[in-house]
């Protein structure tokens, strides 16, 4: 019988051609045979037709996936996972007679350690019995390559080794040429893109400097995870430093990276006016009035010069007002206090501000006429006596003598050398014997002839006498009294 071989090839198909079989050459023992006649010209017997070998199995592989022994697989390293991994298929194509069935095994997981390749989880290709005639039989089987280790740059390769073949004659099955060899590429591993951080401030609220607003200032920092600090690379809109207008604005900022991300964000500025007007000229101490007539004066606040102004300008026109109403009259004598605030367009009203006004009367530089004297040596008069007290009329505010007095004069004397602590009264609640307080038309002075007595409270030494009106002294001086 004629023998039958079978072939797994790789990478392209093999297939080997059928041979035919030579004669076979028969001895005969012609001890025991009878003389042949052979009839010259006879033709020979025709040999009978033979029977041709059969054709050989045989198998080729080529991976068609991922990768071949011509197109390397790319592997990241260990921490790359799960990308340090990647299939391809084999595919073995069978042609040519096979009379039984076979198998054989591959291994489908190879792992590098960063020196060599081991091979594992085996896998059984069953092949089935094929005719002799044309086509083929394919059986793919995927391979699961991966790079363990921390290997990111170089190449290497492995060769698959079909194991346990389990075939039979006549038309085995045959595995010459049937390794695969696989190339592996190693890359690093991939670089992901991240987007930039920016850090923004929070809101912020400033303070108008100005009618335009405000100058404002800020920091957005920016990082990248790929790019380290970026923060130069920030714009923002307003940028820092710029004049921000009343009310509220956003600020728009955005940074992109290398690997052109870009982040935006935004934060508001918002100027505000909240800083009320001042006054840039304000009384200071007392106002002093003089009376228009014996009803007292009235205010003019705006004669006063009162000017105010708002901080910076910010929401001019600035206004002021007062609690003194108009129109409202002051007696003599009297003290008032006004309040007045400042206030800017906006409304926002500063701090009370006052002053007094006190109401007087235009006083005579004379004083006392005599008998009194105004310097010393000072009148002297005896106890009992009668002590006349002159003095010129004060004025109105316009130089008119305020003759209309007389009614709320006061006169007050008191005691200045006194061991037993000062006396001090008013002479017109000892006005026995003593005039009234008029107005002499003719002398034009006011009068008033004090009555001293002989009993206390006349004793006898140095006293101080005063007149006045409202509280307004009008003349002042002193005087000895003796026995």
């Amino acid at each position: 019988m004629a023998k039958h071989f079978a072939y797994l090839a790789v990478a392209a198909l093999a297939t080997l051609a059928a041979c035919g079989e030579s004669p076979t050459s028969n001895s005969e023992d012609t001890s025991s045979l009878g003389e042949m006649v052979i009839t010259q010209g006879a033709a020979a017997p025709a040999r009978a037709p033979q029977k041709l070998r059969p054709s050989l199995s045989a198998a080729a592989a080529a991976a068609n996936v991922g990768g071949s022994s011509t197109t390397p697989l790319s592997l990241t390293q260990q921490s790359c996972a799960p990308t340090n991994q990647q299939n391809v298929v084999v595919t073995y194509t069978v042609t040519g007679r096979q009379d039984n069935p076979a198998s054989f095994k591959v291994n489908t997981r190879w792992d590098f350690n960063g020196t060599t390749w081991a091979g594992s989880l085996p896998t059984t290709v069953n092949v089935a019995t094929r005719p002799t005639g044309p086509g083929s039989d394919t059986y793919q089987v995927t391979l699961t390559v991966v790079n363990a280790s921390a290997t990111g740059a170089g190449t290497s390769s492995f060769a698959v080794v079909p194991f346990d073949l389990v075939t039979s004659a006549p038309a085995a099955l045959g595995m010459t040429d049937a390794n695969v060899t696989v190339h592996v590429a190693f890359e690093p591993c991939a670089v992901t893109n991240t987007a930039p951080t920016l850090v923004l401030p929070a809101d912020m609220t400033v303070e108008a400097t100005s009618s335009a607003g405000a100058d404002v200032s800020f920091v957005v920092t920016a990082s990248d995870l790929e790019d380290g600090d970026l923060t130069s690379n920030v714009i923002c809109i307003p940028a820092s430093g710029s004049t921000f207008a009343l009310g509220e604005t956003t600020v728009n900022c955005s940074v992109t990276d290398g690997g052109g991300l870009t982040t935006e964000g935004s934060f508001k500025v918002t100027i505000v006016d909240t800083t009320p007007a001042y006054f840039t000229s304000f009384p200071t101490g007392t106002v002093n009035l003089i009376a228009a007539n014996i009803n007292g004066a009235v205010l003019d606040v705006d004669a006063l010069g009162i000017t105010v102004e708002d901080v910076g300008n910010v929401s001019e026109p600035s206004t002021y007002e007062c609690d003194y109403v108009d129109g409202t009259v002051l007696g003599i004598g009297s003290t008032t206090t006004v309040e007045c605030t400042a206030k800017d367009a906006l409304g926002n009203e500063s701090d009370p501000s006052s002053f007094d006004v006190f109401v007087g009367l235009n006083v005579s530089a004379t004083g006392f006429l005599p008998p009194l004297r105004m310097a010393a040596p000072f009148s002297v008069h005896k106890r009992g006596s009668t002590i006349p007290h002159k003095f010129l009329p004060p004025s109105y505010a316009d130089g008119t003598p305020a003759l209309d007095l007389a009614g709320d004069l006061t006169l007050v004397l008191k005691r200045l050398d006194s061991s037993v602590g000062s006396t001090e009264f008013e002479a017109n609640d000892y006005s026995a014997g003593s005039t009234e307080w008029r107005y002499d038309l003719d002398g034009g002075q006011y009068i008033f002839n004090l009555k001293t007595g002989t009993a206390s409270p006349w004793d006898v030494g140095t006293w101080r006498t005063t007149v006045s009106y409202k509280g307004i002294t009008l003349a002042t001086t002193q005087l000895d009294l003796k026995k």
